[in-house]
């Protein structure tokens, strides 16, 4: 059999019809099973797949965690320089002033300032979570 036209080959697998029996060549038999194979699949109903904005959805989320997760060093390596800047501070205080106003003040009011400290980076934190959080639920 000579070569089989593409047009004749779909309407011989629509119609369900056979090949004539003549002998096929090597290359007819390949494009004849070729075809076959891909009517099966278009004749198998449609898998809904994921939806086309799933893509941006992930990497959003993605670049969401990764600012969340800078923000977070960031908020932690503010508090660490403000720790050391203010034990400096104090320790220096100590060092090189006697028994002077500040000292009495210090030590009177000493403990209150770690506290104030944190109380004032635990307030700009949740500020800006919250913030941040309302700013993503309008958009």
């Amino acid at each position: 059999m000579k070569e089989i036209d593409e047009q004749k080959l779909q309407q011989l697998l629509e119609q369900g019809l056979s090949l004539p029996d003549e002998a096929l060549s090597a290359g007819e038999e390949q494009e004849l099973e070729r075809y076959s194979v891909l009517w099966e699949a278009l004749e198998q109903p449609v898998v809904p797949g994921l939806s086309p904005r799933f893509a941006a959805n992930v990497t959003a989320r993605i670049r969401l965690e990764k600012d969340r997760k800078t923000e977070f060093r960031f908020n932690l390596l503010i508090a660490a320089v403000c720790l050391l800047l203010g034990g400096g501070a104090i320790a220096a205080l100590i060092v090189f002033s006697g028994n002077t106003p500040v000292m009495q003040l210090l030590s009177h009011y000493g403990p209150i300032l770690p506290g104030g400290l944190a109380l004032i980076l635990l307030i700009q934190y949740l500020d800006q979570k919250l913030v941040k959080e309302k700013v993503r639920s309008y958009s």
